[in-house]
């Protein structure tokens, strides 16, 4: 009665239909008017008849013939389409409810994402709110240094600021929006104009400031966890990745699968992909005492040496490079970006016409972008493999794409004052405090796994 209130109707029990007896009008099969309705006050009705055979046993047909009948003033379907219309707008408001529970559950689980920020900054806040990303950066390129500052999502307003006991530096990775086409091709995303008619998928740039010399060849390159084992098709496919990679970077860098722990002896090697420092594709030199470029700059690619420009003269320059305290250095890399994308989780243009997934050589997420130079005081006279023991870390970067990320539990090891990066707690309301029609729609209103 207080759903129906305004019509100002009670419900009647109805003893069973016979049909031609006196319980029922004749008209509408199932309703029954008192025999001497009051003057004024409620009409009482009986809204479904009991007999199973009865065409009019729902009490729904029931109630609008009977308004259509007495009042005279609505439609047949008028009534359903009220109804309609209350159960829509009562969706549309849970709907809203759950987006909000679902966007404070993402705050919650990312607020130590790293801020981007410039150089001068003093200190990334773990306590920030997530800032509101477009839609092209949600499904960006994600990663955290190492030590970890917080989440990193690609295409930052400003850089990422980090330091250890070599160096002092910053960080920008930035990646085309790959997974919407649409919005890649229209070129209205940070940076959209800086990638718009170049093949480069990403870029990094990257900016340091040493603490000392740099003694030793400083490289770049890729490194994983663990050891991947590959079986032979995989291998084959290594090494013609590897041969593509080749004739962008050069003859001289460095790959190796790895030391399998399970049949050969400690100390053993993670699987690696180093280049020499002149596979970078720019890099500045400021004298110290002099700004250096910003990372985020929209003419950053006009600055300093471009291997574009002159490769060998490029080769030359950057290779008898010093790397000493004072200056600032500042480098940029995606020559190898058109075969590997990142948000995708894929390698692309090995194969004609069929991409390789990332995890059929790295096994799972994360990858590291990795710069160390090779210790040789201690090694073992001949030893070529690069082991953890003779590496000095310049820069670790671990990275995934939010289509393919790592576990929960590989997260919270990656960014530990993030405990519940990545977990699915807080995302649902309890059934118990739903209220009776949220209980009723909730299987439409309600958030899904996904």
């Amino acid at each position: 009665s207080s759903l129906f209130g305004w019509f100002n109707l009670r419900t009647w029990p109805l003893p069973p239909c016979k049909r031609a007896g006196s319980f029922t009008c004749g008209k509408v099969c199932g309703l029954v008017q008192s025999a001497a309705p009051p003057a004024s006050g409620p009409v009482f009705i009986a809204l479904a008849s009991r007999d199973p055979h009865c065409p009019k046993r729902r009490w729904g047909s029931t109630m609008k013939d009977f308004v259509q009948q007495q009042l005279g003033l609505l439609a047949p379907t008028t009534f359903s389409l009220l109804f309609t219309g209350l159960a829509l707008a009562w969706l549309t408001l849970l709907r809203k409810r759950a987006g909000g529970i679902r966007k404070g559950s993402e705050s919650t689980s990312f607020r130590a994402e790293a801020r981007p920020r410039s150089p001068s900054s003093a200190s990334q806040s773990s306590e920030e709110e997530e800032e509101e990303l477009d839609p092209g950066r949600r499904t960006n390129l994600h990663g955290t240094l190492i030590p970890s500052g917080g989440l990193i999502i690609a295409d930052a307003p400003k850089p990422f600021t980090f330091e250890n006991s070599y160096c002092t530096g910053s960080i920008l990775p930035m990646h085309k929006p790959t997974k919407n086409p649409e919005l890649m091709s229209s070129g209205k995303y940070l940076y959209g104009d800086h990638f718009h008619g170049r093949k480069r998928l990403w870029e990094f740039r990257m900016q340091f400031q040493f603490k000392e010399k740099v003694e030793g060849n400083l490289m770049i390159g890729v490194e994983l966890d663990s050891y991947v084992p590959l079986n032979a098709a995989a291998k084959r496919l290594m090494a013609i990745t590897v041969s593509a990679l080749r004739q962008v970077v050069g003859t001289d860098l460095y790959h190796s699968v790895g030391d399998d722990p399970t049949n050969s002896p400690a100390p053993h090697e993670k699987p690696v992909f180093m280049m020499p420092l002149w596979a970078f594709d720019q890099f500045v030199v400021t004298p110290e005492g002099e700004e250096p470029p910003d990372l985020s700059d929209p003419n950053f690619s006009k600055y300093g040496s471009l291997r574009a420009d002159d490769r060998k003269q490029f080769v030359q320059k950057i290779t008898e490079l010093e790397l000493v305290p004072g200056p600032t250095y500042t480098f940029a890399v995606w020559g190898i970006s058109q075969f590997l994308d990142c948000v995708k989780w894929e390698l692309t243009k090995i194969i004609p016409f069929k991409p390789i997934d990332f995890n059929l050589f790295c096994g799972a997420p994360p990858v590291h972008v990795v710069m160390y130079t090779l210790n040789t005081k201690g090694a073992l006279e001949g030893e070529k493999r690069h082991l953890q023991t003779r590496k000095s870390y310049f820069l670790r970067f671990a990275l995934w794409s939010p289509l393919h990320k790592p576990t929960a539990a590989k997260i919270r090891e990656l960014i530990p004052n993030d405990g519940d990066l990545g977990s699915r707690r807080g995302r649902f309301q309890s059934a118990s405090k739903k209220g009776f029609l949220e209980r009723m729609f909730g299987c439409c209103a309600s958030e899904r796994p996904h």
